[in-house]
């Protein structure tokens, strides 16, 4: 009787021990996740991924990790809407994002920029030619990224009739069916979309440059990252270069389609 409630208890402490070491495992399972960098780019090819690759890197992907690789640091990429990701880091659900630099969420992520440019560009149909900016005007619609920004005096432009989009092929398409006169933004993303829509890049060609956009990290101030600013300062400066996005988006061309 002794022998066998020796037993019992034996089992019961070996059972009890194998469970704690369960939850220990767990835990430390959890805090390893909760340490990741929550990190957004905008959500759409060539940015976050290439369509006729999906294992390959987006341009500002590759970016990000080119930047943070030596800060020991572990990064989960999570694709959000231009629009969400600025909500997101207000709210802290992310982390960091890597997109144009933008003032409307100033008191609530810490810019680090600039880490590149982009060259930004307004393309319509070919018999649309557009010289200079008062030649918006003329435009019936523009698309325009959802709250994103290209241009101090276009962005604030309110007797342009914009059409909100969520992507460049998005708006690559509405113009491609004659739903807008014309789409703003990044000229490889808009050079990319063109390409997805078997679109004519004479268009590119007669494009006009309303001048140069800079992209920066984007630090939300209520992130538990935040201690790591002045390692992410000295990281954006180390890898400032003007053509960044460009060069890596030339790299993936080549090596992703």
């Amino acid at each position: 009787m002794v022998i066998i409630t020796t037993l019992k208890i034996y089992l019961i402490n070996k059972y009890l021990i194998s469970l704690a070491y369960i939850a220990l495992l767990s835990s430390h399972s959890l805090q390893a996740a909760n340490d990741k960098l929550n990190v957004s780019v905008p959500s759409f090819a060539p940015f976050n991924a290439f369509v006729e690759n999906s294992g390959c890197s987006g341009a500002s992907v590759m970016a990000v990790q080119k930047t943070i690789e030596n800060l020991n640091v572990e990064l989960k990429f999570v694709n959000y809407p231009y629009a969400r990701i600025l909500y997101s880091l207000k709210t802290a659900e992310l982390d960091l994002a890597l997109i144009f630099k933008n003032t409307a969420i100033e008191d609530d992520a810490d810019y680090i920029g600039p880490l590149s440019y982009s060259k930004i560009v307004v393309v319509s149909h070919i018999d649309n030619t557009i010289d200079n900016y008062d030649d918006l005007y003329t435009l019936k619609n523009i698309a325009v990224i959802r709250n994103a920004q290209f241009e101090e005096t276009f962005d604030q432009d309110r007797k342009l009739n914009k059409a909100n989009v969520d992507s460049y092929q998005q708006a690559v398409k509405m113009l491609k069916h004659g739903r807008v006169d014309a789409v703003i933004g990044s000229l490889i993303g808009i050079e990319y979309a063109l390409h997805q829509q078997n679109m004519n890049n004479d268009i590119i060609s007669k494009a006009f440059h309303l001048g140069s956009k800079e992209w920066g990290l984007h630090l939300s101030k209520k992130s538990k990252h935040i201690k790591l600013k002045p390692s992410l300062i000295k990281a954006v400066k180390k890898n400032y270069q003007e053509d960044l996005i460009h060069q890596l988006y030339e790299q993936q061309i080549q090596n992703c389609i």
